[in-house]
């Protein structure tokens, strides 16, 4: 007899190979997977009950040393619990008071997960046809971001990201007629040779009138690092059917680094995900993706806590773009210049991809490739 201790992530496919029968096979992964929730402010009476439904199932919650005492209205837990015993505690809290339901609602949200449907994990390849970008090396004009776009396709990128106005922090917004000058060459290639036919495009900008110049030539996805600031913006994704990137910030580039304040950093974005995916849905926008706004209004601290916790936004079942590349807080990590972030980079994007995320925004398309296709052959590990 032999014992192989084994990663988490590969419990269904040991049960499969094992040959249980496909029921079971669904119910003993439930029971493997471990999944744990920070819960802030609970009612007393709500921490009591659930302290004794979770241990009922065989789960735990576990509790400040002074709960016993009983002598706040609220307190912080910590719950503990398999898939499978969570979706008994939902269930028996679902009918006790003391918003013990509103809390099983949320902890059923995170219980039921699938993305929209995309081709995962993979890469959208940035092009940035601006004089300013924070990253010397990925600054184009028109003629050398025609020429990246053919080689971006010929290596079977198939998410390319345009952008001709830099939203680096420190940054002032640009007019929108500078910026569809900047894009004129590029719109017009990727539109006369079918290009969008080949590849998916999506147009970095801020601004509704670029978006509508983009998209009329073809390009499918709007990524917005206003977060949809804008009705219009709305407006303009509908009307072409488009895919939105819903990215989380605060204010505009040029102040955005004051604004790193946040009573409750998941909390907050996790309302403003939840408000503009309503929001959106109502102009009739269909494909959302979600992206945390690495870098953007939040400091080193934030940014790191986002990615290691990155699985909690999976319940909102879209998929999540990650866009950490050679930026700032790499390279307070690593007190490495920009052009010096490559390994950081990859380090911190296969984290990301092992916590939940489908998308990654990269400078550097040849080594995350590669990190793609060890990213996959791991999880093809039997």
């Amino acid at each position: 007899m032999f014992i192989k201790r084994i990663h988490p992530d590969t419990l269904s496919r040991a049960i499969e190979n094992i040959g249980s029968e496909k029921q079971g096979q669904k119910i003993m992964n439930k029971k493997g997977e471990v999944i744990i929730f920070e819960i802030k402010n609970l009612p007393l009476s709500a921490m009591m009950i659930l302290k004794q439904e979770a241990l009922s199932v065989g789960g735990d919650l576990a509790t400040p040393k002074d709960g016993i005492l009983a002598k706040k209205s609220h307190y912080d837990g910590v719950l503990i619990a398999t898939k499978s015993q969570l979706e008994r505690i939902v269930s028996k809290c679902k009918i006790q008071p003391f918003g013990l339901k509103e809390l099983a609602d949320q902890v059923a949200s995170h219980l039921k997960i699938a993305p929209q449907s995309l081709d995962f994990p993979q890469i959208m390849a940035i092009v940035n046809i601006t004089p300013d970008s924070f990253f010397s090396g990925s600054r184009c004009d028109g003629k050398r971001a025609i020429e990246r776009i053919y080689q971006l396709m010929e290596k079977g990128v198939g998410f390319i990201d345009i952008g001709a106005a830099s939203s680096k922090p420190g940054s002032d917004l640009i007019d929108f007629r500078e910026e569809k000058q900047r894009l004129n060459d590029v719109a017009n290639e990727i539109y006369t040779q079918n290009l969008f036919k080949k590849a998916l495009f999506s147009i970095d900008t801020y601004n509704p009138q670029t978006a509508d110049f983009a998209l009329a030539k073809g390009f499918g996805v709007v990524n917005d690092i206003s977060g949809y600031h804008h009705s219009d913006m709305a407006k303009i994704t509908a009307q072409y059917n488009a895919t939105a990137v819903l990215m989380h910030s605060k204010g505009t580039p040029k102040v955005m680094q004051k604004l790193t304040d946040y009573a409750d950093l998941f909390g907050e974005i996790d309302n403003f995900f939840e408000q503009k995916i309503q929001w959106l849905q109502s102009f009739g926008i269909k494909n959302i993706i979600l992206d945390i706004g690495f870098g953007f209004a939040k400091n080193q601290e934030q940014n790191l806590a986002l990615i290691k916790h990155l699985k909690h936004f999976l319940h909102f079942g879209r998929p999540i773009l990650v866009g950490a590349s050679r930026k700032n807080t790499i390279g307070l990590l690593t007190q490495r210049d920009t052009q010096d972030r490559l390994a950081g980079t990859l380090a911190l994007h296969f984290f990301a991809l092992q916590n939940g995320a489908n998308i990654l925004r990269v400078h550097d398309e040849d080594e995350h490739l590669d990190i793609l296709k060890i990213y996959e052959a791991l999880e093809a590990v039997k």
